[in-house]
């Protein structure tokens, strides 16, 4: 899924409904029954599954950047709203502290929950690579990085 919220890019085929509901109802049961889908359906999992990971990758880094400037504004407020505060400028100053700080909290929970969401969904891609590894749809180099093999598509490993 982009960020436009599509998942399929436009002119691509889209797959029966019914393979979209499986996909939604194994992951809500933790990708348990991998067993029965077909080479395809399960290299159609990894594919789509691996487009909701880079979605959720995208998404925890931009809170992860609204977090971090909101967090840089608070400090750098600070300081200079300790030292005015014997001025007119104290309240100001002090209430967009207390809004950098209202900011804060909400935007560290919203981030840890994309974090959470993301290693959620790395340990479903290893039950799904582990599901096609088992079945010998995919090896590894002595490097340990995953290729397809030849017998999945009729065609040379990819390196």
């Amino acid at each position: 899924m982009n960020s436009d919220g599509t998942l399929f890019p436009a002119g691509s085929p889209k797959p029966a409904s019914g393979l979209l509901a499986e996909y939604e109802r194994l992951r809500r049961s933790r990708f348990e029954g991998l067993e029965k889908l077909s080479p395809a359906d399960l290299d159609w999992l990894q594919r789509i599954h691996d487009k909701h990971l880079d979605f959720y990758r995208e998404e925890r880094r931009m809170h992860f950047g609204a977090f971090a400037l909101v967090g840089l504004a608070f400090v750098a407020l600070l300081g200079p709203t300790l030292i005015l505060a014997e001025t007119d400028f104290f309240l100001p100053l002090a209430g967009a502290e207390a809004l950098l700080f209202l900011l804060l909290v909400p935007y560290t929970f919203v981030y840890r929950r994309y974090e959470e969401g993301v290693r959620r969904m790395m340990r479903e891609s290893v039950t799904l690579e582990g599901a096609r590894r088992a079945r010998g749809e995919i090896s590894c180099h002595s490097g340990g990085d995953p290729v397809e093999s030849p017998t999945v598509h009729g065609e040379e490993p990819r390196r």
